[in-house]
């Protein structure tokens, strides 16, 4: 099955202490929206971010599938290798990070450039949504996920490039359908006009995340970052950290995004009743380049 994930089921069931038969119990009865193709891996991921409660997990299932059928603009067209995507990461820098000693996945992002123009807001977000779906297939469920945010080339202009519909469903997803604990959000190199940024998000987000946010400046001392949160072996050389530099990681990252293509062609054709919608995009493209 092309669209199940890539990490190991047997070793994320014992890490996590999920049950054989709590997944089962997902399974019935069927929840409307939910393909009935869905494998045990997917499932982990929500049973474990939902603290193994059945009820709390179908819910979460449900509104997981919903918003992705409502929001084809965030989680629709999601092939690595189109127009669209290579643009983002050729002006953005998305990955994922190796887990921290405390075993939480960390997902990085940051515009590579200050180019406003270069900035398309729904396709960036689908692209990230992208990277947290890459990190998931790859490390599976985990005790939790950090979001690490680089604000180091954000200027005013990119605040024109929002789209207000897709902010409100980027934290609606976040809040209520990610599958994943979310654990923290860190924001380093913080721009002196955030505040404006906290208007704009700020009546999207329920309080309990407000508690996760925390603001680093740039000429903050980094060591407690470090202690608590994620250390120097887990971090990109450019945040004083021991792994490659963000051009690097990201460069690596791209790689594995195409190597994980057929996943997330096939995983779209599964929400949409199309199992065979990676083979049939490969195809279209070959045409295509035939044509050309």
């Amino acid at each position: 099955m092309e669209h199940d994930m890539g990490y190991d089921l047997e070793d994320a069931l014992k890490r996590e202490g999920l049950s054989r038969e709590d997944l089962k119990a997902l399974r019935n009865p069927p929840i409307e929206g939910v393909p009935t193709t869905i494998t045990d891996k997917q499932l982990a991921c929500f049973l474990d971010a939902c603290d193994k409660n059945i009820d709390e997990t179908r819910k979460v299932l449900k509104i997981y599938y919903d918003i992705r059928k409502t929001s084809p603009e965030l989680f629709s067209n999601r092939d690595p290798l189109s127009a669209p995507i290579q643009q983002c990461l050729q002006n953005q820098d998305y990955f994922p990070l190796p887990t921290t000693p405390s075993g939480y996945s960390v997902v990085f992002h940051r515009l590579k450039n200050s180019r406003a123009s270069n900035y398309q807001f729904d396709e960036a977000i689908k692209t990230y949504f992208m990277t947290i779906d890459s990190c998931l297939y790859s490390q599976g469920p985990r005790p939790g996920i950090i979001f690490l945010f680089d604000m180091k080339n954000v200027g005013l202009m990119h605040l024109t490039r929002i789209n207000m519909s897709s902010v409100r469903k980027f934290f609606s997803y976040l809040q209520e359908g990610l599958p994943a604990k979310l654990k923290a959000i860190h924001v380093v190199n913080v721009v002196s006009f955030f505040d404006k940024i906290m208007y704009i998000i700020k009546p999207f987000i329920h309080a309990e995340i407000l508690n996760m946010l925390y603001l680093h400046t740039s000429n903050a001392n980094f060591e407690k970052f470090y202690d608590e949160w994620i250390p120097k072996s887990c971090l990109p050389s450019d945040l004083g950290g021991d792994l490659k530099s963000i051009d690097e990681l990201h460069q690596d990252h791209m790689k594995e995004f195409e190597r994980q293509r057929n996943y997330f062609l096939s995983e779209e054709g599964q929400r949409n009743g199309e199992p065979n919608k990676g083979e049939e995009s490969t195809e279209k493209m070959l045409r295509s380049l035939s044509i050309d």
